[in-house]
């Protein structure tokens, strides 16, 4: 079976590897040269188009950065759609509003080419170790022919229901994410300038009923003011967005999304919008002249 990648970034590249380590034939396509060069290493075949990807493939994943990256890879003149033809699977990967993952399929379709929305939760992390979660909406019966791959991809592969469903499990997810995250940054900003040692109180939290994947963050990053990015303020704040449109579509207020994505305003607008999602802490530390930090442990 001749499988195909469109958007080897940071997260696309080891989701990529892991089909290519499987054995697979992956032919691949990425904007970026250095991103293309890089899977080619790896040992996929280089693509000129997605066109030219959706020409020779039986099955095609994208793994893109939003809802117009992925509208033009599919529908564009170059894109998928271009070489649609009957039997021809869509797989995307990305973060994607639910209504333009219905809208693409739906087009698609009229060409005979079935799409699954199948987004990953777990960051570059997950990716490189294969235990994303994986969240898919579309037909059951290629979810079914698809599922054997995705699970080289990921630990946890779920089919969440119709078209646009997996999005919707997506932006659900990484909304508490973020909120979990302004507001562990909160705790553990009022904690510490109380004199609570950092390390202390990371470990009280996650053994009680404030445990969150939110607070790993801060012994992996903040304590030491490591803000390199993974998944970037700027990636979280599309997310964020496409949750809140939802919420906009379905009268659902969102009022903690509506405060998480002030966070991340203020960050963008000071030019830190490149940074870490653990950056969220930085909005805390300015506001009140207090840094989380604390020495390694040994």
């Amino acid at each position: 079976m001749q499988l195909g990648f469109i958007g080897v970034g940071n997260i696309g590249t080891p989701m990529c590897r892991h089909l290519i380590e499987a054995g697979h034939t992956v032919l691949a396509y990425d904007v970026s040269s250095d991103h293309l060069a890089r899977i080619v290493n790896l040992g996929a075949q280089a693509a000129d188009s997605p066109r030219a990807v959706a020409q020779a493939c039986d099955i095609v994943f994208s793994s893109l950065p939003g809802p117009r990256e992925i509208e033009q890879v599919a529908l564009g003149e170059d894109g998928i759609i271009a070489a649609a033809r009957p039997g021809l699977i869509y797989v995307d990967l990305s973060t994607n509003a639910p209504a333009t993952a219905q809208a693409i399929c739906a087009t698609l379709a009229e060409k005979g080419v079935i799409m699954l929305d199948a987004p990953v939760s777990g960051g570059v992390t997950g990716a490189e170790r294969g235990t994303l979660a994986v969240m898919v909406g579309g037909d059951h019966k290629t979810f079914e022919t698809c599922k054997p791959l995705l699970e080289h991809i990921g630990a946890n592969v779920f089919h969440v229901g119709d078209i646009g469903s997996g999005c919707v499990a997506k932006l659900v997810n990484n909304m508490l994410a973020f909120i979990n995250t302004a507001a562990a940054s909160e705790g553990m900003a009022l904690g510490t300038k109380a004199g609570v040692d950092p390390h202390k109180l990371y470990e009280i939290v996650q053994a009680s009923s404030g445990a969150s994947w939110a607070m790993n963050q801060f012994p992996n990053k903040v304590f030491h003011g490591d803000f390199t990015p993974g998944f970037t303020i700027d990636l979280a704040y599309k997310d964020l967005r496409l949750a809140l449109e939802m919420g906009d579509q379905l009268s659902v207020p969102l009022l903690m999304g509506s405060i998480c994505i002030n966070f991340m305003r203020q960050l963008r607008a000071n030019g830190a919008g490149g940074g870490d999602l653990s950056s969220l802490a930085r909005v805390v530390e300015d506001a009140i002249d207090w840094q989380i930090r604390a020495p390694q442990n040994t």
